[in-house]
Parts: structure tokens; C-alpha cells; sequence
């Protein structure tokens, strides 16, 4: 019976987690957060509300689960390619490390003063101890909320995301090491966390030494989905690992996500483990977090009533000077927003206060109070984000094109993707008569072509590059340079069949005379229409990747805003679909799209 009682707990939690976005989505509150609603869900059906849910091994250990799963994808998120390639700058241009660092300085300072004047007013007893309270962010709140917003991706994302990584694993570090120093093998504890680090760096470099990419695709034609199974064994290997030693089990979690993005796994295989944590595992520990509060027990300490605004005030405050770090190279809204979305915190806040409570450094008083202001902070300061921010996850600049190469065929694709919106640059190292007019794209001269003056005058940082040069081994070493800096779509012109394998490796689309005549008479031949689509001056094709979630499994006659656009193909891993009213839209889907330029880059900013 006990079983069948914790199946029913279980199956409660699923669908609240499955109700929960429809809800959001049917009542259009956009400024809720998906993970704040859950929370909120979780607060009406647990303690604090009617009881439905309640205390379960089965929910505690899914919860756990979900939490170290939203570790594991925090360390994935992470883009190391826009933080190396920025960090790579002679120009500091909105690099994601260097405003991590500055934040997470600026609040263990601000942090640090305000525990120390809670400690003069004797309101505290270890003000080191609340000084790493203070300085925690909730990175399980960030994430989603982020994601949610669209942003992921974008340099503000990358910046509060790594701000957040800083704030919260290297609190939850400096508390190990803390509690640690007070235990009666303190040294020893300490040493023991010094070789988890060796350990991580060791897996990471025996890992890249393996070749896993090509392991995998060799196991994978008699094993399926051994890439899901390596990492949750590198996982379960980490978690297990940080808990021998003392640390938190989500700090091994968020290493393993770390060397799987290290290791730059293809997108798909993101996509999966997005799907499988935001799908099932993460939301049961959003709504457990809301659930396991009881904050009508805890309200009716009278003394944490008294020091719970106190705190509150504090956590706002120590992410104050934030502000101004992030308005450095963001603007004013876009500054006060990412401040306040970081005051959110409550995991470690939770743990280091019962910590704080088994070491008799905080009084129960004091732990009642940590609890009340920190879980008001997972709540409103994500939505005011997300007021702050309307358009963030809308707001899509035009895709950015480098043409390496000045010739008649750039310069004539030039004037035509110029003219259908797109942000496009040319850059070359020779003069021609070609470029002696006016254009209204930039023409870029360098001293010579190749990666460091490329990356010098930014021609990575396009959406796209395309190396059209007269020479094949020119554009295959700057194919291959485009793509060590992070580029996703890099097209290549090669003639040379012997050169073509390396690339195909590289995921690096290629083009030559012979594939391009090829492809042009088959055109004609199979799909006339579609080739009038594209050579004709008064249409535009784009083809536009379907990113945002609140648009998954939605037909396509539900969409509000369609303009003159319509949809020629989808296209879903290797099915090409005709669509009608009735196609249900999935997330990943590439959707060719024909219309107008304003239209099309519109309904752009809607998907993605």
C-alpha cells in the first residue's frame, strides 16, 4: 500500500508540472516564469496550502534527481566558446568571465559588509558564515528562467549565467572548505576537496584523449543512445564523488555538465537532455521546493517575522552594485533586470542554514528568517525580470553574414542578402575594381587573409561566414579556423574533391561549380516552384529554426501572427513535411518560410 500511495504522490506532481505551462499559456502570463509557477503550484498543494503533497521517498529522490539534472544542464549551458573567443579580445567587448568575476566580487563584498553590520547589531554570531549566505544565487532559478527568456545564448544570458555559476558553486566551495576548517579533520577534508578538482580535470583530459564523438558513433550502430548513457555515468560518477568529499552533490553535477561542453557535443544531442530534464525531472523539483515549505509553521516565529524583512533587504543589497558591473556593456534595463533576476536564491540557502543549525552558528530563529526571504526571492524577482525584459526573448537581431572574398559572386550576393535583411559584411585582402562603388555594406581590407587578422576585425562573430576566395586550401584553413572559433554555419567553396573529407568531419557545408550546376538543373526539373521562390525578386525563402518552447506541439493555425508569410516545408531531422493547418509544430523543426522581409524577420522574432 505504502508503494501504491507513493505512485499516486508521484503521479499528483506529474501533473501539476504537465498542467502548469498549458495554464501560463492559456491565461498569457508571459511575465511568469515556467519554474516560478511550479513553486507557487507546489506552495498551494504542499504545507503551506492543502497537503495534497506530501513528505515520499519516491518524490525526495525524483527531486533530487531533478535537482543534479539541472546542475548537470547549467554546466552544459555553459558556452565556453563565447567566453574563450571574447576573452580572446585585445577589446573587452561584453565578455561573459570577466563580468562573472567582477559580479561575484562586487556582491562577497557588498555581502560581506552587510553580515558585518548585522554583526555589530548583534544580530548574528558568524558573520563569515552569512557573508556566503548572502553571496548565493540560485543557478536552478536562473537557468530556466533564462532559457525561458530566449537569452541563453545571447552575451546577457552568458553573463548572468556565468555570474550565477561563480555566485553559487564557488560559495558552495568556500562553504566546504569552511565546514571543513571547523571539523576535527579539517586539513585533511580540505585536501580531500583539492583532489576532487584533480580528478575532474583528469576525467576531462583522459575523456578528450578517447575521441568520444567517434566512439560513440562506432558503438552506436550496435548500442543505441550510448551518448545518454555515458553521461548519465559520468553524472551519477561526480555526484558520488563530491559527497565522499564533503562537497554538495549538485557541485559534481555541474562538473560533469562542464565537461561535456568542453567537449562540444552536436545540438541534437543537447536538445535530448534538454528534453529529458525540463520534461520530466526538473519540474518535480521546482514543485517539491514549493511543497516541502511550510511557511504557515514558519510564520509564527514572531522574532523571524522581525528579522526576515532584515534579510530580505540584505539579499537585494548584496546584488546591488551588480547594476552597475553589467551596465558596463549592457544598457540600463537590461543591467537592473539581470540584478534583480540574481538576487533569486534558495537551494544552498536551505542546506547551508542546516549546515549553519548542526554547527550551532545560526539560531533556529535565524533559520526560519534565511527560509522566508529567500523563498520570496525565487518568486518576485523572476517575474519582474520578465516585465523588465518583455521583448527579450523576442529580440533577434538580423542574422549577420561574413563573405570572406571579394569577387563578382560576393559582391552580387552582398546586394541580395543586403536587400533581404541581413547584417552583411565582406571582407578581402586584395583591391578590385569591383568594390569602386558606393555599396551599403561594409567592405572590409585586410592585410592579408587569414585568422588573426579575421578575428581581429570580428569576421567569426557572423552568424554565418561563407570563404568564396579563388583558393581551396585558403578556404579550408579559415573553414577550419571559423570553426575553432565557435561559428555555427560555415559554407566553403572547394573544387578540390581531395580537400572536401576534412571538412565534411567539421560539419562544414561546401560548395563548388560542379555541385552547384548539379543542383541548380535538378531544381528545374523536380521543383520549379520552389526555384521560382527563390530567384524571384518580389518573395523571400528564409529558413527559420523553431527555439521557443511555448510554441511546441501548437498547430500551425494557432499561431497569432502569420502576416503574408507561409510555410513552402518543415523540415524535422531527416522527414521533410508538407505542412497544413493541422501540422503540430515541435521544437527543432526548420521551417522555409516565403513572404515579405519584414514579415518573415517578424514572425523570426516570434519562434525563436
Amino acid at each position: 500500500m505504502e508503494g501504491h500511495h507513493s505512485l499516486i504522490s508521484v503521479m499528483i506532481v506529474v501533473i501539476v508540472a504537465f498542467i502548469v505551462p498549458i495554464v501560463l499559456h492559456r491565461l498569457r502570463w508571459k511575465a511568469v516564469p515556467v519554474a516560478v509557477a511550479e513553486i507557487v503550484a507546489g506552495l498551494i498543494l504542499g504545507k503551506s496550502g492543502f497537503g495534497i503533497i506530501g513528505q515520499d521517498t519516491w518524490l525526495d529522490m525524483l527531486s533530487m534527481l531533478g535537482i543534479i539534472f539541472l546542475m548537470f544542464l547549467s554546466g552544459l549551458e555553459i558556452d565556453f566558446n563565447m567566453i574563450f573567443q571574447s576573452g580572446q579580445k585585445k577589446k573587452v567587448d561584453q565578455n561573459p568571465l570577466l563580468i562573472g568575476m567582477l559580479s561575484f566580487f562586487s556582491i562577497l563584498l557588498l555581502s560581506f559588509a552587510i553580515s558585518w553590520g548585522l554583526y555589530v547589531l548583534n544580530l548574528v554570531k558568524e558573520p563569515y558564515f552569512l557573508t556566503l549566505i548572502l553571496s548565493t544565487i540560485s543557478l536552478s532559478v536562473t537557468l530556466p528562467v533564462v532559457k525561458d527568456k530566449g537569452i541563453a545564448k545571447h552575451p546577457l544570458g552568458q553573463s548572468i549565467l556565468v555570474t550565477a555559476v561563480f555566485a553559487d558553486f564557488l560559495t558552495m566551495i568556500l562553504l566546504a572548505i569552511y565546514v571543513a576548517l571547523r571539523s576535527d579533520n579539517g586539513f585533511f577534508s580540505v585536501l580531500l576537496l583539492l583532489l576532487f578538482f584533480v580528478v575532474f580535470f583528469v576525467v576531462y583530459r583522459m575523456i578528450q584523449a578517447f575521441n568520444p564523438a567517434n566512439l560513440a558513433e562506432t558503438i552506436s550502430r550496435e548500442t543505441i543512445s550510448i551518448g545518454t548513457r555515458g553521461v548519465f555515468a559520468l553524472i551519477l560518477f561526480f555526484v558520488a564523488l563530491s559527497e565522499t568529499v564533503g562537497a554538495e552533490n549538485i557541485l559534481g553535477a555541474f562538473l560533469a555538465g562542464v565537461i561535456v561542453s568542453l567537449l562540444g557535443p552536436k545540438k541534437e544531442f543537447v536538445s535530448q537532455m534538454n528534453a529529458f530534464g525540463f520534461g520530466f525531472l526538473i519540474p518535480i523539483f521546482f514543485v517539491m521546493v514549493g511543497a516541502k515549505l511550510d511557511l504557515v509553521s514558519l510564520m509564527e516565529d514572531s522574532r523571524a517575522l522581525i528579522l526576515f524583512p532584515l534579510l530580505l533587504l540584505a539579499f537585494v543589497l548584496s546584488k546591488s552594485l551588480v547594476v552597475f558591473v553589467f551596465r558596463k556593456w549592457f544598457s540600463w534595463r537590461e543591467s537592473i533586470s539581470s540584478g534583480i533576476l540574481l538576487t533569486s536564491t534558495i537551494s544552498l540557502v536551505i542546506a547551508a542554514a542546516a549546515v549553519g543549525m548542526d554547527l550551532g552558528i545560526i539560531s533556529n530563529t535565524m533559520n526560519t528568517a534565511l527560509i522566508l526571504a529567500a523563498a520570496l526571492t525565487v518568486i518576485i524577482p523572476p517575474i519582474l525580470f520578465q516585465q523588465m525584459l518583455p521583448d527579450a526573448s523576442g529580440k533577434t537581431r538580423p542574422p549577420s553574414v561574413s563573405l570572406v572574398g571579394i569577387n563578382a559572386v560576393t559582391l552580387t550576393l552582398a546586394h541580395d542578402l543586403e536587400k533581404d535583411g541581413y547584417d552583411v559584411q565582406i571582407y578581402g585582402a586584395d583591391k578590385s575594381n569591383l568594390e569602386l562603388d558606393y555599396r551599403p555594406y561594409p567592405i572590409i581590407q585586410l592585410p592579408a587573409l587569414d585568422e588573426e587578422y579575421l578575428a581581429r576585425e570580428n569576421g567569426f562573430a557572423s552568424d554565418i561566414v561563407v570563404l568564396f576566395t579563388p583558393h581551396d586550401k585558403k578556404n579550408v584553413e579559415l573553414a577550419k579556423a571559423a570553426r575553432k572559433q565557435g561559428v555555427e554555419r560555415i559554407i566553403a567553396r572547394v573544387e578540390d574533391q581531395s580537400l572536401q573529407k576534412s571538412l565534411k568531419e567539421l560539419e562544414i557545408q561546401q560548395v563548388s561549380s560542379f555541385f552547384a550546376n548539379k543542383t541548380l538543373v535538378k531544381a528545374l526539373i523536380e521543383c520549379p516552384a520552389v526555384f521560382q521562390l527563390v530567384t524571384h525578386d518580389t518573395s523571400n525563402l528564409m529558413e527559420i529554426p523553431l527555439i521557443n518552447h511555448r510554441y511546441h506541439l501548437s498547430r500551425v493555425r494557432d499561431l497569432t501572427f502569420w502576416g503574408d508569410t507561409l510555410i513552402v516545408r518543415i523540415f524535422r531531422n531527416n522527414e521533410v513535411i508538407f505542412p497544413h493547418g493541422d501540422t503540430v509544430l515541435e521544437v527543432g523543426d526548420r521551417l522555409l518560410i516565403s513572404g515579405s522581409p519584414d514579415h518573415i524577420h517578424r514572425l523570426m522574432k516570434m519562434l525563436q
